[in-house]
């Protein structure tokens, strides 16, 4: 009788913990998506142009992410990173944050995030999943990022309004501290944001930086067009340079698994002291996707840079492939 009732209190201390464990861990959630493509490169050499056959990852990701009731707060974290499918490598380089969310006072994070700038513009990328296609090569650059050791703040929607406003320490030696923000409404099909990021220069000779775009988004039926445009200035002792790119895409679907889209960006040429200096670039895009599920989908797409500044390449990517989000 004594070797059972021993028993039984050894099999009890063994459940409570698990029981415990599984309790702490039950607000957690593990997250991602799966996305490699095969592509074709034309290198777009002016001679001797070559080609190349690439496995290619296109933002596949793994995360956990967890949320805690605290009375009138939410506790939120998140640590996410890229899945390398090709090299078979993982690391945690994307969104980590620990915060705070209020359906009433909106969300306040702290960590590695997007700049508000970011967040403002990047579901208007058709291709913003494509390694090949995405739109950052022309537009966006040097703001469309993540930062570290930043605080980010997200309101409620308010009528279809909102707004994301983010500050960072420097990053790195010679991006200095920045400020993001981005203003946001959306409703019945529309969407419209305006949105500005500027880095201060990390030195007293270096270089600060500005941006500010407008987009939109319209979807009536089976249609959706996106625009975007921006003004970017480099400031430097001697002055500014400045210069104005755009994004206009379009997407039809064909039925609720199956779209076509087509995606045209330029990046302009820029001025410095009233002299203008080539830097002109553009960039076309075409796509198909299938969705095999919810969760699944097939893609085909065909991209084209024409670079006009001097001895550049104008390199062309047929890629296809397929996305698994979980």
């Amino acid at each position: 009788m004594q070797k059972k009732i021993i028993a039984l209190a050894i099999a009890s201390a063994l459940t409570v913990p698990a029981v415990a464990i599984a309790d702490s861990v039950g607000n957690v959630a593990m997250y991602g998506q799966v996305n490699v493509s095969a592509d074709r490169v034309n290198h777009g050499q002016a001679t001797n142009s070559t080609n190349s056959n690439d496995l290619v990852n296109n933002s596949s990701r793994l995360g956990v992410k967890g949320g805690e009731d605290l009375g009138g707060l939410t506790g939120l974290f998140k640590a996410e990173g890229t899945i390398d499918i090709a090299a078979g490598a993982f690391n945690f380089d994307r969104k980590a944050y620990l915060g705070v969310s209020s359906a009433d006072m909106g969300t306040a994070l702290a960590g590695r995030h997007d700049s508000a700038y970011k967040l403002s513009t990047r579901s208007l990328d058709l291709f913003e999943d494509s390694h090949a296609a995405d739109n950052r090569g022309l537009i966006g650059t040097g703001h469309d990022v993540y930062r570290n050791n930043s605080l980010n703040y997200m309101s409620p929607s308010m009528g279809g309004f909102s707004v994301n406003a983010a500050v960072a320490k420097a990053q790195t030696a010679t991006e200095g501290a920045s400020v993001s923000l981005a203003g946001m409404y959306g409703m019945d099909g529309m969407y419209a944001t305006l949105a500005y990021d500027k880095t201060k220069s990390p030195t007293a000779t270096g270089t600060a930086t500005k941006a500010i775009k407008l987009g939109g988004s319209y979807a009536i039926d089976a249609f959706k067009v996106n625009a975007v445009v921006e003004k970017a200035t480099s400031t430097v002792t001697a002055g500014d340079t400045t210069g104005t790119n755009l994004y206009l895409g379009g997407q039809y679907s064909l039925s609720e698994m199956d779209a076509v889209k087509l995606a045209y960006a330029k990046r302009g040429d820029t001025k410095f002291g009233g002299v203008t200096t080539t830097n002109n670039a553009k960039q076309v895009s075409l796509g198909y996707d299938h969705g095999m599920s919810k969760r699944t989908s097939v893609y085909g797409l065909y991209t084209k840079v024409t670079d006009n500044t001097a001895l550049a390449a104008d390199p062309s990517t047929v890629s296809v492939g397929m996305k698994h989000a979980f």
